[in-house]
């Protein structure tokens, strides 16, 4: 039984996984909006290790004068 219950582990999180990369993919502006609203709650929560990890969950800014699709406008770094 104990085997069993890992294989349903391991292939839950490949669907997981498969499912996020879809979604990361095929919706990148509703992923961006979603995680820019995750990062504001995190960093409003008070905590300072929530607050640090919404920081770094935020989206970077984007170019306002360009389409922000292709991210050829980004500065490097």
């Amino acid at each position: 039984m104990d085997g069993l219950a890992l294989q349903y582990v391991v292939v839950g999180a490949a669907v997981a996984a498969s499912a996020l990369y879809v979604f990361l993919t095929r919706f990148p502006a509703t992923a961006r909006r979603l995680r820019g609203w995750i990062a504001i709650r995190l960093v409003d929560s008070g905590s300072a290790t929530l607050s640090k990890f919404g920081r770094r969950l935020a989206p970077k800014p984007r170019a306002q004068d360009g389409c922000g699709t292709c991210g050829g406008c980004d500065p490097p770094g």
